[in-house]
């Protein structure tokens, strides 16, 4: 895959260096400024590595809404631009480019195949309803953690399938589109035993404990970061801060410490059917992008979208 890329990268850079030689367009400044960010460009997408997704085969075929062969599957999907490693009746592995964190689901991709194989014209609308919910965002997390956005995704029914692909997609926006949540990350909540208004702000280490997801006690942030497994892996992101963000319900229960952990009191579970989604980060475009894309994606499997209102 590597050696294709750089003989590709190699092939368009010569061609379009011919271009802008030949005698006809010349070599402009303004030719030359769009050539190097052109090269810029290109460089940035064809080096970085291609992240990797799995795809349930039948589940992929439910979502695409009609059956399709393996064989016109093997034709039809590296047409989109990605790279099909493998597909058979059990799963399709493929390679997406970094710049699509949009394909990293089976609903985002099903969703384009569609489109591109003339299934689904046009751009699909996505109905938005007000919740109701607000989200108070303090003047402390400015310096800390300062963007967020926040969705409620109504009558969700997360079986097994639904569930498991909805935290591929979590982890993958983590690890690609978030800079392993430096850039952007994602708390999804089961709504249940949480009330509004939330508030996200920024705390001492050692001011507020709460259980963290798989644990069965309450710690400060500080021993979340020393003891959690999460904690130890992500602890770096907020080396040097003597304060932290969390994200709390009008009780004071905690749903989230971005971007490290959840609270074990909103552990998504089968029998959940109402969600709030917090994603918080360093990027205001990203932040929003990847909210679009966990939104789009659960309602495609049938959720109902409800804004969240910001308060400073």
């Amino acid at each position: 895959m590597r050696k294709i890329k750089a003989i590709t990268l190699h092939m368009l850079l010569s061609s379009y260096n011919a271009t802008l030689m030949s005698p006809i367009f010349g070599l402009s400044i303004l030719s030359f400024c769009v050539y190097m960010i052109y090269i810029h460009e290109l460089k940035s997408i064809l080096t970085k590595k291609m992240p990797t997704i799995e795809l349930d085969f039948q589940d992929f075929i439910t979502q695409l809404g009609c059956t399709k062969s393996i064989k016109e599957l093997r034709d039809k999907i590296p047409m989109l631009g990605v790279d099909l490693e493998s597909i058979d009746e059990e799963k399709i592995v493929v390679e997406v480019f970094p710049n699509r964190p949009d394909l990293l689901s089976v609903e985002g991709f099903t969703r384009a195949l569609r489109g591109f194989m003339g299934l689904e014209l046009g751009l699909k609308k996505y109905p938005v309803s007000e919740s109701g919910v607000t989200l108070k965002v303090d003047g402390s997390v400015e310096k800390i953690r300062p963007y967020i956005a926040a969705a409620v995704i109504r009558n969700l029914s997360l079986d097994g399938k639904r569930l498991i692909s909805l935290m591929n997609l979590q982890e993958k926006l983590h690890v690609t589109h978030g800079r392993h949540r430096k850039k952007v990350a994602i708390g999804v909540h089961d709504m249940r035993d949480v009330k509004g208004p939330f508030t996200y702000k920024a705390v001492e280490p050692d001011s507020i404990r709460f259980c963290a997801l798989d644990m069965d006690k309450k710690l400060t942030l500080a021993q979340i970061l020393k003891k959690h497994p999460k904690g130890r892996d992500y602890s770096w992101i907020l080396s040097g801060l003597s304060r932290y963000p969390i994200i709390v319900d009008k009780n004071n229960n905690v749903l989230s410490f971005p971007p490290i952990i959840n609270g074990e009191l909103t552990r998504l579970r089968y029998s959940t059917n109402d969600v709030f989604i917090d994603v918080t980060g360093l990027d205001d475009s990203a932040v929003n992008q990847a909210l679009n894309i966990l939104v789009t994606s659960l309602a495609d499997r049938g959720g109902k979208i409800e804004s969240v209102k910001l308060i400073s």
